[in-house]
This record gives C-alpha cells, structure tokens and sequence, in this order.
C-alpha cells in the first residue's frame, strides 16, 4: 500500500504539471462541456465522444501499467480510464477557477473572505488528481 501511495502521488504530480505545462490545453478543456457536446446532433455527439474515448485509451493504458493492484482488466476499466475522464473534468473546472473573471479578482482585492477561496491551479489540481486517483484504487 506504501508502494501505491507513492505511485499515486507521483501520477497526480506527473499529471497536473503535464497540464500546467499546457493553458491553451486547459482552456479547451474547460470550455469542452460547455460548447462542443451542445447544440449538436446525436451523430455528431456520438462521433464526438468514440473520438474522446480513443483519445483516452492510451493515457489510460499507461496509468493502469504503472498502478498494477487492482489486476489488468479492472486496472483499465476501472481505475485507468475512470481516470483519464475524471481528470479531463478535475481539470477544466479547476481551470475554470483558478483564473477568475476581472470582476471577481476585483471582489477578492476588496475582500479577504472570498479571496480565501481562491484556488491554485497546479496545487488544487495536483491534490484532487491525487484523491481521485486514491479513491478508484481503492474501490477497484
């Protein structure tokens, strides 16, 4: 179990730096839910997310080889491609966030309460990649 921990924290720290490495990447993350699955047809939504899925299966692939503890098919059913989808979600609300609008980076200037709440992008994703990941292990 000491192993995993260790392995978790790693993966969640590997993942979130990937994705701070890349803005562009996470703001067309953050925007994905909220555009591109709306205002289109079945087929196009379906068309839509076989892409997302294929896009998956290899990040998937690679975080099930390195946490072998739930056994190899539930390692990618279960944790690996749960995974990559939670952290695509994980992902674009925290982006979301943690670069707030003009009004609200004026509202925490005025007042300490709110500005409490402001999240670090890399340490909040880093941290909830982390948790997710923990808790599909050991659930699986």
């Amino acid at each position: 179990m000491v192993a995993a921990r260790g392995r978790v924290r790693a993966g969640g720290a590997c993942v979130a730096r990937a994705f701070v490495e890349r803005p562009v990447r996470c703001d067309l993350i953050g925007a994905r839910a909220a555009v591109p699955e709306r205002n289109v047809s079945p087929q196009v939504a379906a068309q839509y997310t076989r892409a997302a899925i294929a896009i998956a299966t290899a990040p998937a692939g690679r975080v099930a080889h390195h946490l072998p503890e739930p056994g190899e098919r539930d390692a990618f059913r279960f944790v690996a491609f749960r995974f990559v989808a939670g952290t695509l979600m994980v992902t674009g609300a925290v982006w979301a966030h943690a670069h707030p609008s003009a009004a609200m980076l004026a509202a925490y200037e005025e007042d300490p309460f709110p500005a409490a709440l402001r999240l670090v992008f890399a340490a909040t994703l880093r941290e909830t990649l982390e948790v997710l990941l923990s808790g599909l292990l050991a659930r699986a």
